[in-house]
């Protein structure tokens, strides 16, 4: 059989179920007894019927000309995931973390007293063992050296699912004191999220009562305007930061500051302040969840780097989703998972869009 043109197309389909989904792939190699540039009555519509090679289909060239499937021809199907996101806690141990946020004294004894310290870390607890499951959450204390401005590269608790316990012992053995070394702690954490390879969307959460210091190593040195840059260039790396300002209500230079640090994170919260501002446990727990809500994952994996990159199709629910950072969908780096943007991702999470395809077109062939 003499073959003049060979078609090629890869299908990827992803459940939509809460974080994480199935994927099919549907990879089949057509072999037609005739140039498919030929012409004849309107193709098949077997694309998205199913059964044995189905959705190799329906690709337009009609009539007598309709390709059959060569010996070799057939469905595989792989397992895929909707990406859990990574959220870095970047947490404030500073000393005026012992504080009792009602009246803005240090609170004894220490164990049991309403400090921020305490309501705080009882939060975390909350939100991240609720969300491991579906979350990979870590953790990231600062300052990390005694009481000083010294932030050590890592994390105190590594980004992973599951990883509620771990994170609430971390916070059992740390104590609040010293300064506020804010944008050495962004930056480092943004340095630990750069180390890491795999492709789930990555994000920082800062959490803080106050205004940064630690400029030039000193601990009392006003250090705004770097941590509000340190903030930008984290996001232009590609990882957003929330802020969580711990009862900051009434302190003018801790509100702007952490004001512009949440716009140059990309993640402001809607109103004034657009920061997050919590006063007691169960306020910072309401933020966590509304923030993990907010990173609920729209990536998906790619079983492969699709053969050519600008000849892929997704579509929601059999509807075709435009390739764009707007409303459509993007490639994440290494190209082996796409994230749908905007209204796309919004439909995703409040399950208007229950399924969504990936079609991978061999070469410069377009995608019936």
């Amino acid at each position: 059989m003499h073959r003049t043109k060979a078609l090629s197309t890869s299908i990827l389909s992803l459940a939509v179920v809460p974080l994480l989904g199935l994927a099919t792939v549907g990879a089949c190699t057509w072999s037609p007894e005739q140039n498919v540039n030929n012409t004849g009555a309107a193709g098949g519509a077997g694309r998205r019927t199913g059964g044995q090679g189905g959705r190799g289909m329906g690709v337009g060239v009609g009539g007598s000309n309709l390709p059959t499937a060569d010996s070799n021809c057939g469905v595989t199907n792989h397992m895929g995931n909707r990406l859990p996101p990574d959220l870095l806690l970047v947490f404030d141990r500073s000393g005026s973390m012992q504080e009792d946020p009602s009246n803005g004294m240090n609170c004894t004894p220490q164990a049991t007293c309403p400090s921020k310290w305490n309501q705080a870390t009882a939060a975390v607890g909350t939100a991240v063992t609720s969300s491991e499951a579906t979350i990979r959450w870590g953790l990231k204390l600062f300052s990390t050296s005694g009481n000083g401005c010294t932030v050590n590269a890592g994390a105190q608790v590594p980004l992973a699912l599951n990883n509620g316990t771990a994170i609430v012992n971390a916070l059992d053995a740390a104590n609040p004191g010293g300064s506020t070394p804010t944008t050495a702690a962004v930056t480092r954490g943004g340095d630990y999220l750069m180390t890491l390879t795999t492709p789930n969307p990555r994000f920082m959460v800062l959490v803080t009562d106050g205004q940064p210091t630690c400029a030039g190593g000193n601990g009392n040195g006003a250090d705004d305007d770097a941590a509000i840059a340190a903030v930008a260039t984290q996001a232009a790396r590609g990882f957003g930061t929330f802020v969580v300002g711990i009862a900051t209500v009434g302190n003018t230079g801790a509100d702007g500051t952490l004001s512009m640090m949440s716009t140059n994170g990309m993640h402001p919260r809607p109103g004034t302040p657009n920061y997050y501002v919590v006063n007691n446990t169960a306020e910072l727990v309401s933020a966590l969840n509304m923030i993990g809500t907010q990173v609920t994952s729209c990536t998906f994996t790619l079983d492969s780097v699709p053969p050519n990159p600008a000849n892929v199709r997704v579509e929601g629910d059999g509807v075709e989703i435009p390739p764009n950072d707007v409303s459509g969908w993007v490639y994440e780096p290494g190209m082996r998972s796409i994230t749908l943007k905007g209204s796309s991702c919004d439909k995703v999470l409040n399950m208007t869009i229950q399924n969504v395809v990936v079609l991978f077109g061999c070469g410069s062939d377009p995608i019936p």
